[in-house]
């Protein structure tokens, strides 16, 4: 136990075996005494413990250690379920219970799910912080806390669009999963989080078996949050696959849900994507409805407001009602404007560029989004603008632009199968 302690704290710190038995003992015997090969003397103990600002005291309190274990699996579970404000409470608490404990799993365990907290937050310096420490506790992990470790890691690379990664580390994490004692609501959330990644790597027909068995799993559950969730994956997959009447049939089902426990946030995502359905199918009339449906229930101050607006301006530019796509460009470059939502600026911009034709500034604009949306990785945007831009140069005989551009936008679609 005391060697694991010391080798944990010595990671932690960022010490090297060197550094901490300079003066104190041989790196040979140090790394005997980590891995509970040898059996050093008080004395030797004492001054490794020492160096390190830890205590001699091998054992924490059980009942503590028993408590710390119930309450970091309440928290797990309570961001499982992805209610924020008790998560947040939990882990106020948890922080002063932790305090002064030095058993080296609980440590770990800790660190593990303070990383999954930073993931839920969308904080990412702080989760990329967690993880360097992670890297060092890698190898000493045991088959549950492996089994998060891999999964985390998934659910990070995930948020920051690194989709074959995110594969890749599910299926390490799937592994290990089908082996551990396990639970349905551990099951299903797996489940779903492996279904988004299938989708966003163009593997649909995957996506949708996993997410036809996690959809059993939440309702199974009483999960019906999670279960609307999944619907609208199911439609989205639908949709992609141009399979319109069932697309509609999972995003109705996901809208029943969300009506019922009255989601005003839900029901304008569900209102965009079946807009989004019927505006593929060139039904302009209830692609405008639903959309206009979908800023009803979004207020004025969220970024899908925004987003809405552009929705419903592109919609009247496809049916050539130029007047209107004027009117919703303006309101909505107005009010991004004053956000500062810059993806969106940019968008509105070059919306009302294809709607004004020819602009003095057409070039420059169209460089500055496609760099913007390049170092963001939104590949879609990037084909999008790009091929734009290749098509302003080529229409100007600026030929070796034109190529350069055609060729990241094709790069850039590739990625997005990738």
């Amino acid at each position: 136990m005391i060697g694991a302690k010391i080798r944990y704290f010595r990671q932690m710190k960022g010490i090297t075996q060197e550094q901490l038995a300079s003066g104190i003992c041989s790196i040979p015997y140090l790394s005997k005494i980590e891995h509970g090969l040898a059996q050093p003397s008080e004395e030797l103990v004492e001054h490794l413990c020492k160096e390190l600002g830890v205590s001699l005291e091998q054992v924490d309190d059980e009942d503590k250690i028993n408590r710390l274990h119930n309450d970091l699996d309440t928290w797990y579970k309570e961001m499982r379920l992805r209610n924020f404000e008790e998560v947040t409470l939990l882990k106020k608490r948890i922080e002063e219970e932790i305090e002064g404990v030095e058993d080296p799993d609980m440590l770990t365990k800790y660190l593990l799910l303070t990383f999954r907290y930073h993931i839920l937050f969308r904080e990412a310096d702080k989760a990329n912080d967690i993880l360097e420490k992670l890297y060092h506790v890698q190898e000493r992990l045991s088959e549950d806390l492996e089994y998060f470790y891999y999964y985390f890691l998934g659910l990070y690379n995930y948020q920051n669009r690194k989709y074959k990664e995110a594969n890749e580390q599910y299926t390490k994490a799937y592994k290990l999963l089908t082996s551990m004692k396990t639970n349905n609501a551990e099951l299903a959330e797996f489940y779903y989080q492996q279904a988004l990644v299938h989708n966003r790597i163009s593997q649909i027909t995957l996506s949708n078996n996993l997410a036809t068995k996690c959809l059993d799993l939440f309702n199974k559950e009483y999960n019906f949050k999670r279960a609307a969730d999944t619907e609208i994956l199911l439609g989205v997959n639908n949709r992609v696959i141009l399979n319109y009447g069932e697309a509609e049939h999972h995003f109705q089902n996901a809208l029943k849900y969300a009506e019922s426990f009255n989601d005003k946030v839900l029901k304008s995502i569900i209102y965009h994507d079946l807009g989004y359905v019927f505006s593929y199918q060139n039904d302009s009339e209830k692609a405008l409805r639903f959309y206009q449906s979908g800023l009803q229930n979004t207020e004025e101050h969220d970024e899908d407001y925004s987003k809405t607006i552009f929705l419903i301006a592109s919609e009247y530019f496809k049916i050539n009602d130029l007047d209107l796509a004027r009117h919703w460009i303006d309101k909505g470059l107005k009010l991004v404007t004053k956000k500062e939502y810059l993806e969106y600026i940019y968008h509105f911009k070059l919306l009302r560029l294809k709607l004004d034709g020819d602009g003095n500034n057409r070039e420059e604009l169209l460089k500055d989004a496609v760099s913007y949306f390049e170092a963001k990785n939104y590949w879609i945007h990037v084909s999008q603008y790009g091929e734009m831009l290749a098509d302003h140069y080529f229409n100007s005989g600026q030929y070796k632009s034109a190529s350069f551009y055609f060729r990241l936008a094709n790069d850039a679609r590739k990625k997005i199968m990738n």
